[in-house]
């Protein structure tokens, strides 16, 4: 069947960072589509502080956003550095390995950290009027016309052309539809975020304030980010963004155990619970690394556990299809999963111009996708489980 691109009702299910990316990239096309995302707003809850961002995610994102949005990405990421600093918990050198995936200092420029609100709120503009809030994707349908029938909560439908489901690790269409089978590792992640005050840049290591720092421990690591911005940028579009304060951000990964807490599919615990696992596993590190919990913001606390997709194997390719970790999970070790979403985007958003504004069969672009999809997504998920073998693996005990 064809169609020309003005007649297809294309659904983006998810209003994440890959889904926006998607619809940039069709945008930029000069192709619709419609947004359904199951928050109430676009900041009612929080999805994590800062991501990192490599080469083919940069690229990505360079050819899905137009020019003036994505210079404003570039200007509004964090300070990079070339090298990456591994210390032991008493803050002396480490020599231990790291994950291969992170690129501080291997490339010619290191990963890009954006605050992850701010670059959501980025790939966000233009797409306000697209974008339907408090839409919980319950069902669908597919009555053999072509069409899919969509249901959500709130009792409402939309029938689409094409669905693309953007809506994370607990997608419906990943699992039922793509297939995906995701599985607990047994591991965890603890995110947390400290602001830049006087009293925190006096009293937390030096060697914590630029670039990208690990801490190997026994069953864990802690990886601590200076998130330090340039305002002396005078973009003309900051204005559109939130204000974004200097912080450290950091995250613990690794065995639950270390800090006192079984192995869950999901964790409820309260910020002062957080708050004392990690006074009780970090209690003989060095003082001015300690001092990183202590000034913590506490509300920013949150304890997750880490999935990951198994191997992908083919499904039928219909009009229906999905991306990010709606599709492929990976472990947060590799810092891989982010990226892997824009590569999903970049394509897809590619394969789809290029079919509806040829007027060519729709479903061969899709399973093109697929196809290619799987075999980078497969590797990347290898990739981020090899990271956390290394983040959380047994290292030797130190003093």
């Amino acid at each position: 069947m064809r169609q020309k691109s003005k007649n297809k009702r294309i659904a983006i299910i998810g209003a994440g960072l890959g889904g926006l990316c998607l619809a940039q990239g069709l945008k930029k096309n000069g192709i619709d589509c419609v947004i359904f995302e199951k928050d109430s707003a676009i900041n009612t809850r929080s999805q994590g502080y800062r991501i990192r961002i490599n080469g083919p995610g940069r690229e990505a994102l360079k050819e899905c956003l137009p020019e003036h949005l994505y210079t404003l990405f570039l200007d509004t990421c964090a300070a990079s550095y070339n090298g990456m600093n591994v210390w032991t918990t008493n803050l002396e050198p480490s020599p231990n390995k790291l994950v291969d995936s992170w690129s501080d200092g291997v490339k010619d420029m290191p990963d890009l950290k954006p605050n992850r609100l701010t670059l959501r709120e980025i790939l966000l503009q233009g797409l306000q009027e697209q974008i339907s809030f408090g839409k919980e994707l319950t069902g669908w349908k597919e009555p053999g016309t072509g069409e899919t029938e969509l249901s959500f909560a709130d009792g409402s439908l939309y029938t689409a052309d094409l669905v693309v489901a953007a809506d994370g690790v607990h997608s419906k269409i990943g699992k039922e539809y793509c297939k995906d089978v995701k599985i607990n590792t047994g591991n965890i992640t603890i995110y947390g975020r400290t602001f830049y005050t006087y009293n925190t840049r006096k009293d937390i290591a030096l060697e914590l304030q630029q670039g990208t720092s690990v801490i190997l421990h026994n069953r864990f690591s802690l990886i601590v980010d200076s998130m330090v911005f340039d305002y002396s940028k005078r973009n003309q579009f900051r204005n559109i963004l939130s204000p974004v304060s200097d912080y450290f951000y950091w995250a613990f990964i690794g065995n639950p155990q270390a800090f006192g807490v079984a192995p869950a599919d999901f964790y409820n615990l309260s910020t002062e619970e957080i708050f004392s696992c990690i006074h009780k596993a970090t209690q003989h590190w060095h003082p001015k690394l300690k001092t990183l919990f202590e000034y913590a913001d506490k509300p920013s606390l949150s304890m997750t556990p880490i999935r990951s997709s198994l191997p992908k194997e083919k499904w039928n390719s219909g009009n229906i299809t999905a991306l990010g970790d709606a599709v492929h999970t990976m472990s947060p070790a590799g810092g891989m999963g982010a990226n892997t979403a824009f590569i999903d985007a970049g394509l897809l958003a590619a394969n789809l111009s290029k079919a509806l504004l040829n007027n060519t069969i729709i479903s061969t672009a899709i399973s093109d996708y697929e196809e290619k999809m799987r075999v980078y997504s497969n590797e990347a998920v290898e990739i981020s489980l090899q990271g956390g073998e290394i983040l959380h693996g047994n290292h030797k005990k130190q003093n």
